[in-house]
């Protein structure tokens, strides 16, 4: 599956209070603007009527750029493990008129924290846990009518790095 995605313009600044606390700040400006149109491009049609209509049809979106401000903190216990923890505020691209039951989106707040462990020299384990939590928003444009109420979603990752 083929799916176009906009520039992203990524500003950040980190700044290492101690040996063992680093704070990072991040803005984000997503160029949404240039996405007229959701467009999938799959590698043979699709048979179904129904995921045709859903999913292989282009959709006008007409989205919007977006703005992130994202601020985390890496706080090393120096016996092998280092602490994370972030938030950030993401401002959804879909305006009132193409929201869809497709994408339902709406501005977030979203929560991170994590865990990493030096386990060698060359070899770091590591779990993060983050939370992201959509704003209610209300919405009558023809196709939706109602509000997207209570919506998040939860990513849990694990992870192992070795170095060569």
């Amino acid at each position: 599956v083929e799916i176009p995605l906009p520039a992203i313009l990524a500003v950040a600044a980190s700044y290492a209070f101690t040996d063992q606390l680093t704070v990072e700040l991040e803005y984000d400006r997503t160029f949404w603007s240039d996405y007229e149109y959701l467009d999938f491009t799959y590698p043979a049609p699709l048979a179904n009527p129904v995921l045709f209509m859903a999913f292989d049809s282009a959709k006008g979106k007409h989205w919007e750029d977006s703005d992130a401000l994202r601020l985390s903190a890496e706080y090393d216990l120096q016996n092998r493990f280092t602490l994370m923890a972030g938030i950030a505020y993401d401002e959804t691209p879909a305006p009132e008129s193409t929201v869809g039951f497709e994408l339902p989106d709406s501005d977030a707040i979203i929560y991170s924290f994590g865990v990493r462990y030096q386990a060698t020299d060359a070899m770091q384990l590591g779990v993060g846990y983050l939370y992201d939590h959509k704003k209610s928003r209300s919405v009558n444009n023809g196709t939706v009518h109602g509000t997207f109420d209570e919506s998040a979603a939860h990513l849990l990752t694990v992870g192992l790095a070795y170095s060569f």
